[in-house]
């Protein structure tokens, strides 16, 4: 009977994961977002319910109704005053102020209940045994779960048969069409976030008796309502109660029949992960947007540069600096190495990662077990490095199917998890009494933090100017221009033979190194290691919020962004203008200060001083009428040698019988083709005759239900995009997809660099110094990019940029080049001139195109066979004069003419 039991409790805490998913469902049907700070702004309401009733004296029912209306107005004003000004703004922004607004608020209950941060509350509901099934209970737990099926239940109705409903759904489906209706759709946004918020605070509310009040709720609390959320796919309330429910029985029922500490944390992780990743494609589907991620530095560490300011520093260290500060140094540096490995993932990468801290404090375990079982410290050190790198690499493989917003809930998942099963785990910790690790030495120098403060927070300063040479090392070479390939574009990238998935997980890989030795260099400065509270999921949050606020892109980013961590140098800042203050200022400081640069310096604060340096730099130099910008390319390096383009090598496409569903619509059924080396094939028909899957089919973006693609005898169909690419199959999109943080020489870099798996390894200490191969140079002096080389592509028209992308693809030197319409957007003119350029690329680079084009001018002058589509099937194949005098095709593709067709 004990299970049944259990499975009672279970529906109790199930249904509170359904109140607090049914919040995150009702603020994302109203916004389209998915709110990191809900549970954050429903404890709000929870602690004003509790202050209000039990320190106040407020009646109950009142009590509950304030703190209700407290998260309820604090969600509408969280969307009014940070996300609607952020609406244009991608989602991982977006997400990453929502994180922000959860650290500060958690900041803020500390500070606001500094003596009650852990409080009792007495139960509300009656608490009398009730027995069901032969077994006895507590009857709050049921009527909890009452209560829950109510709610549910009326906001289905509601948002199934109420005006409300339909305009909640006209919004989230159309925003401008609605708002041209007459919605007002920040009306919507706004009742939707404070119902939801309230939905939040009645949850905590009903919780509290139960778990006890605490901000830690915050991000404890919010993970199973992710994957009760998730699961419901953030529209459907009754799949929500199923989930939730059946949630919390599978935890209530693990905790009794497997008393594995912290497993039943570990089950809505599990849940939310093989979700997701079920879900999930491979790569980016055609049409998924692709958003503006922070700028990027360049990487570059001159040694005449980062020398003298360490040697200056040391002095500081050893001379200067008061021996307090020197401990906080000693604290920043290893901080700001954690807050380092943000930017390799996020920063270069641009994978959320909000398991960073977690990393750390696993690298900090295993080296104080390590070091407890007498290992040396070094020793210790390199070997909790490595011990990351296999659990990095399962992340890693994660993130090459959940991407953005899903990425950060697992990882945050996994970073709840890995606190409940280790470091909360007083059998692996040590408990309150930590594992004694005494003082670390190397090469016989004694490095005790409280002993020899100075000799710490030298070692610390150079471990993290060498990791920071290191990740400018990456940044510089091709490992780098991978990892911003992949992260500016990921289909553009694997068309140009660029695995995405080994750039995360190498990313993840290096990541978890970095942060690993943080940990590590973090935990030893005191003589015995406690975890406990230590490595928390807030404080991976943290991570990202410094890293943002300096410039997650930037090397210098992390030295300013660990200013906010308590115990640095910014902990003594405050401390000289206010006293002593409490640690959760710092945390609330930099939560405002990192809305507000999402607001106003979305690229961080390093990013915006070296931009207003610069500027005043060019200013200064154009007072003696010259400027380096003004400097000539060709001085620059850029380029050099006047070789003409070699042909590249001779491959035949063989396209078969392809056939390519959609659910249950066909995009293609049976189109055949081939084309061979200096051969250009047009590929014509209307709009939505199947073209562009076509070429997804031919190179790898979407499944084949049917047919084979063949390069000469290749078997082409089991291979990635990536893999096909390098085989010899290139393409251009028709939406561009160039790089737009890279350079156009850096685009061109990406395309024709060799893809050895080394220079993951190689770059980090050789960056080597980037030059444009022959090929690549006569692709510049064919398409005439020499002027345009040091420019983003952002930076150039329309007509230029389809140029740029061609000539990227052309870089890589593939033996067949795919075109997806690449006259559309420019005038008769310049579409002669790209017909020009095509058919060169085809008689002199040797190269097969096949050309998809609406022009049917520039396909009939340039093409050598023409194959037509009419709703997936091939209507006709052959020269551009038959094709030209082709009934069908004029009835077909002109729209009733029975004339020919006049070019």
């Amino acid at each position: 009977m004990d299970a049944v039991t259990f499975l009672l409790l279970g529906v109790g805490a199930g249904a509170l994961y359904v109140l607090v998913a049914a919040g995150l469902i009702l603020i994302h049907r109203g916004s389209g977002l998915i709110n990191f700070a809900h549970v954050a702004i429903g404890l709000c309401g929870a602690y004003t319910y509790w202050e209000l009733r039990e320190l106040r004296g407020v009646p109950t029912w009142l009590a509950v109704l304030a703190g209700i209306a407290v998260s309820a107005g604090l969600g509408a004003g969280v969307h009014l005053l940070v996300m609607r000004p952020l609406r244009n703004a991608s989602p991982l922004t977006r997400l990453i102020a929502t994180l922000a607004v959860m650290a500060g608020l958690q900041a803020a209950m500390q500070l606001r209940y500094a003596d009650s941060i852990y409080v009792r509350v007495e139960p509300m509901l009656p608490t009398g045994a009730v027995s069901v099934l032969g077994v006895t209970v507590p009857g709050d737990r049921l009527l909890v779960f009452g209560i829950t099926v109510l709610l549910i239940a009326l906001l289905w109705a509601v948002y199934r048969w109420t005006a409300l409903g339909r305009i909640t759904a006209a919004v989230s489906e159309n925003l401008r069409a609605a708002a041209a209706l007459g919605l007002s759709p920040d009306v919507i946004a706004s009742l939707n976030w404070a119902l939801g918020s309230a939905m939040a605070a009645l949850a905590t509310i009903l919780i509290a008796p139960i778990s006890g009040l605490t901000p830690a709720l915050a991000t404890s609390l919010i993970i199973p309502a992710l994957a009760t959320a998730v699961v419901a796919r953030f529209a459907s309330f009754p799949i929500a109660l199923a989930t939730g429910t059946l949630l919390g029985i599978i935890q209530s029922e693990v905790t009794y029949f497997v008393p594995v500490p912290g497993l039943d944390a570990a089950i809505p992780f599990v849940v939310v992960a093989v979700v997701l990743l079920a879900r999930s494609k491979p790569i980016a589907a055609r049409g998924e947007p692709v958003f503006r991620f922070a700028s990027v530095g360049t990487g570059g560490v001159r040694a005449r540069y980062v020398l003298p300011v360490t040697l200056v520093a040391l002095l500081l260290i050893w001379g200067v600096v008061p021996i307090d500060w020197v401990s906080a140094v000693g604290v920043q540096l290893p901080v700001a190495l954690i807050v380092l490995s943000v930017v390799v993932v996020t920063g270069y990468t641009g994978q959320l990662s909000l398991a960073q801290f977690a990393f750390a404090g696993i690298g900090a375990f295993v080296a104080a077990r390590l070091t407890v079982l007498g290992a040396p410290f070094g020793v210790a050190l390199v070997l909790a490095c490595a011990s990351t790198i296999p659990l990095s690499i399962v992340v890693g493989l994660a993130g090459a199917r959940a991407r953005g917003v899903n990425l950060a809930i697992v990882t945050l998942g996994l970073a709840v998890t890995v606190e409940a099963m280790i470091f909360n785990n007083p059998v692996l910790t040590g408990g309150f009494d930590g594992l004694q690790v005494g003082t670390p030495t190397l090469f016989g120098i004694a490095l005790g933090a409280i002993a020899t403060p100075a000799v710490y927070a030298s070692f610390t300063l150079l471990v993290f100017v060498g990791c920071a040479v290191v990740v400018g090392n990456l940044r510089r070479g091709r490992a780098g221009r991978r990892l911003l390939a992949v992260r500016s574009n990921e289909r553009a990238a694997a068309a140009l033979g660029i695995s995405g998935l080994g750039a995360k997980v190498y990313a993840f890989s290096l990541g978890g190194v970095l942060a690993a030795c943080g940990g590590v260099l973090l935990t030893f400065a005191n003589p015995i290691v406690t975890f406990g509270d230590a490595f928390t999921p807030l404080r991976s949050i943290q991570m990202v919020q410094e890293a943002v606020v300096g410039g997650v892109g930037w090397l210098v980013g992390p030295l300013l962004g660990s200013t906010l961590d308590p115990g640095t140098v910014g902990s003594k800042i405050m401390e000289a203008v206010a006293g002593s203050p409490n640690p959760a200022w710092l945390t609330l400081v930099g939560a405002v200060i990192l809305v507000v640069a999402l607001l106003q310096a979305p690229d961080g604060l390093v990013p915006l001083n070296t931009h207003l340096l610069r500027a005043g730099w060019d200013r200064v130099t154009r007072l003696f009428g010259r400027s380096p910008s003004d400097r000539p390319l060709a001085a620059r390096g850029v380029l050099g040698g006047d070789e003409g383009p070699s042909r590249v090598a001779p491959h035949t496409l063989h396209v078969t019988d392809l056939k390519v569903r959609f659910g249950g619509t066909i995009a293609l059924d049976g189109p055949s083709l081939t084309v061979g080396p200096g051969e250009v094939v047009g590929l014509i028909g209307a709009n939505g005759a199947g073209k562009t899957t076509l070429l997804d089919g031919v190179t790898g973006f979407v499944p084949l239900d049917r047919g084979s693609v063949l390069l000469d005898g290749l078997e082409l169909h089991t291979l990635g995009p990536a893999r096909r690419a390098r085989a010899g199959l290139g393409r251009s999109f028709q939406s561009l997809e160039l790089f737009d943080d890279l350079t156009v020489r850096e685009n061109l870099l990406s395309a024709s660099e060799r893809r050895d798996p080394w220079a993951y390894l190689t770059t980090l200490l050789r960056p080597g110094v980037p030059a444009l191969n022959a090929m690549t140079r006569a692709a510049v002096q064919e398409f005439d990019l020499g002027p345009d080389l040091d420019r983003r592509p952002g930076e150039l028209s329309y007509a230029r940029r389809r140029l740029v992308a061609i000539a990227r693809t052309v870089a890589a030197r593939p033996s067949v080049l795919l075109l997806d319409e690449p006259a559309a957007g420019i005038d008769a003119a310049e579409a002669h001139e790209l017909g020009e350029l095509i058919r060169r690329l085809a008689d002199v680079w040797g190269m097969g195109v096949l050309l998809v084009e609406h022009d049917v001018e520039l396909v009939m002058r340039v093409c050598d066979r023409i194959l037509v589509l009419e709703n997936g099937r091939e209507i006709a194949t052959g020269t551009p004069e038959q094709i030209r005098m082709d009934a069908r095709v004029i009835e077909s593709y002109l729209g009733g003419s029975t004339s020919p067709v006049e070019v």
